[in-house]
């Protein structure tokens, strides 16, 4: 988990590294109708991200009762559980067209600067690893939930998901301004 959480930090640090040294006007630039400027994947990240930190919030109350309330919850917490998943977004079945979801709320007409992306993207990064500092791995490991497009993971995956998702849409920034 602590190397899921620093993986989605320095991934973000060095795609900013790279962004401060261009064009910020650049970000702004849609390369085609109905395609999303590279600050509007990054913005999507953050509002992404945002949205699966309020889940887990609201559901933790829940999540961290479970072992009290359920018979036998106690010994299935000591059996073995999955800490990494593949990259879902190189999956061929990965529908790329669901990110409409959770749409950008910075675009084209509503634009960012760069500092500020960078500070959203790095504040809600923070707020993830305050959520899930202190919660014991071994819970989050054994609470599964599903997803239709990926199946069933536990919340140690989800934060690996989340960091594989980040990387997707910093590739898409990379690809577009390189353009």
């Amino acid at each position: 988990m602590e190397a899921h959480l620093a993986l989605m930090h320095a991934q973000r640090i060095a795609l900013f590294e790279e962004l401060w040294s261009g064009d910020e006007r650049r970000l702004w630039e849609r390369p085609a109708a109905k395609k999303w400027a590279p600050g509007e994947h990054l913005d999507h990240t953050r509002v992404l991200n945002a949205c699966f930190r309020r889940l887990l919030t609201a559901a933790w109350p829940i999540v961290s009762a479970w072992p009290g309330l359920l018979p036998g919850a106690q010994q299935r917490l000591e059996r073995p559980y999955a800490t990494d998943i593949d990259d879902v977004y190189q999956r061929p079945s990965m529908p790329s067209w669901v990110g409409f979801f959770w749409p950008p709320r910075r675009t084209p007409s509503r634009p960012a600067s760069l500092a500020e992306l960078e500070w959203a993207l790095a504040a809600e990064h923070d707020a993830i690893t305050r959520l899930y500092a202190g919660k014991p791995e071994r819970l989050l490991g054994h609470v599964t939930v599903w997803d239709p497009a990926i199946g069933r993971l536990n919340l140690v995956q989800v934060l690996r998901v989340c960091v594989h998702h980040d990387l997707h849409h910093y590739t898409a920034v990379r690809r577009l301004l390189r353009r």
